[in-house]
């Protein structure tokens, strides 16, 4: 219990490092720092290079927007966003990081964009990976996040125990 307490300690020490100190934010029509915690659902976060993603954004402008999300995916080259909707083709498989949204904690390599922020803190794709280290699921029936296929009905029962 020790270990995992202090395994879950490290994980979310990781993840507060992972973030900086400000951003700027459009509010009433003007470009505002505020303080990454004060960011909310809703406001259109202005993000610039070398920027750390405050939340889980859908971008709604993108120039030239390259994002590192070695953090996330571990895919160490920086991957390209854009604000466009891409229609899904039938029979394609959801992408994991798609290309119009940029997730927390991922840092902005390139370019500059705006984006509408979808979720916060630990609702956050890092944040839900922080729970899971932490073991803060425990006890609560497990939900699916919809960003994989489900395979269960293909468990083996090992697979089938370690549910």
């Amino acid at each position: 219990a020790a270990w995992t307490e202090h395994k879950a300690g490290d994980a979310l020490e990781a993840l507060s490092k992972m973030t900086q100190a400000s951003i700027f934010v459009l509010r009433d029509g003007h470009e505002v720092k505020v303080d990454v915690p004060e960011v909310v659902r809703g406001d259109v976060v202005v993000l610039g290079t070398g920027d750390v993603v405050p939340a889980d954004m859908r971008l709604i402008e993108a120039d030239d927007v390259k994002v590192s999300e070695m953090a996330l995916t571990g895919e160490p080259d920086d991957v390209s966003k854009t604000a466009k909707l891409k229609a899904k083709k039938p029979g394609e498989p959801e992408k994991l990081t798609p290309e119009n949204m940029v997730f927390s904690g991922c840092s902005v390599t390139n370019g500059k964009g705006k984006g509408f922020v979808c979720e916060t803190g630990m609702s956050t794709r890092i944040g839900r990976i922080a729970q899971l280290i932490a073991g803060g699921d425990e006890g609560k029936p497990k939900k699916k996040c919809g960003c994989l296929p489900d395979t269960s009905g293909n468990a083996t029962p090992l697979q089938q125990n370690l549910e």
